[in-house]
């Protein structure tokens, strides 16, 4: 089934509602035990607290991938600007939050005692991004290229995040093992992980060992993006033919399957289905540039 990107939008504003108003029926029966005086004081202060949990939580989500599968370009095609850095040659080098925020800029904060520093989104592309040979080297000699930065924070006025939903922007998976750890270290604060695949190139060893070791069988709700899902045709030997390249993604289809499966079990369930989706997160970013309302169905497949 294709549902436009703004179904997925609306499904992360429906959670931040949905919160809400969980919030207030706790705050009510917190006050229905205060009226009613049947002497249940400590439960209703704990009823509070949850409540108070509730109204101040954040929507975590969390874009995990290899470098250059293009979790940069999907966000800023999900939220329809082009905020963070993406383009053919930058590299991500940083774990980025992005929030809301009711003016433009970007906190980098520092493992050290440096004072956390405040920029434009400029400033923060140009200074704090890699080129893959850059980044290729990093990986060799086991070095950071910002070994003193924690993390950096935009803050940005979108509609979205307004609702209590952060986003976090991690550094490709296939680089250094420290930046490995801050990224899958922060697993445990978000509550979805978008995890982006390479549509051409189903599940590397490297992959495979981080998806074992970090989110199998630990409880996450992962979705798996299959990215450049529109290189499949480009990829055969007549473009044009619709019968090769339905049998193409067909074969395709069934090599992920084989390699996803296993993380889409929920209580002895099977929900690939439900969790696995095609996409082209460069021609949705390209349609959003041309027009902020593009209909997205069939670039991003939800």
């Amino acid at each position: 089934m294709k549902i436009a990107t703004e179904t997925f939008i609306a499904d992360l504003e429906q959670v931040a509602k949905t919160r809400s108003q969980l919030a207030h029926y706790l705050t009510q029966m917190a006050d229905t035990l205060l009226v009613q005086e049947v002497g249940l004081e400590r439960e209703r202060e704990d009823i509070l607290k949850v409540s108070e949990n509730f109204r101040k939580g954040l929507f975590r989500l969390l874009v995990l991938g290899d470098m250059k599968r293009g979790k940069s370009t999907l966000l800023n095609a999900l939220i329809g600007e082009n905020i963070l850095p993406s383009a053919v040659n930058p590299c991500t080098a940083l774990l980025t939050i992005l929030r809301y925020g009711e003016t433009q800029k970007v906190t980098v904060y520092f493992n050290d005692n440096t004072p956390s520093e405040s920029m434009d989104l400029q400033t923060f592309k140009s200074r704090y991004t890699i080129d893959p040979t850059e980044a290729k080297r990093l990986e060799r000699e086991q070095n950071l290229a910002f070994p003193n930065v924690k993390y950096a924070a935009v803050d940005y006025p979108l509609p979205l995040l307004k609702q209590g939903v952060e986003i976090v922007d991690s550094p490709g998976l296939n680089d250094t093992e420290a930046r490995n750890e801050l990224s899958l270290g922060y697993i445990k604060n978000c509550h979805a992980i978008l995890f982006v695949l390479r549509a051409t190139q189903p599940c590397t060893l490297g992959e495979r060992r981080y998806l074992e070791n970090y989110i199998k069988d630990k409880g996450l709700t992962v979705f798996f993006l299959l990215n450049g899902w529109d290189r499949v045709q480009d990829s055969l030997l007549d473009p044009d033919d619709p019968e090769e390249l339905a049998a193409a993604e067909e074969k395709l289809g069934r090599v992920f399957q084989a390699n996803l499966a296993e993380y889409c079990q929920v209580d002895g369930v099977d929900i690939y289905e439900k969790r696995v989706f095609a996409i082209s997160a460069f021609q949705a970013l390209r349609l959003r540039k041309k027009d902020k309302n593009a209909d997205l169905t069939g670039t991003m497949n939800f």
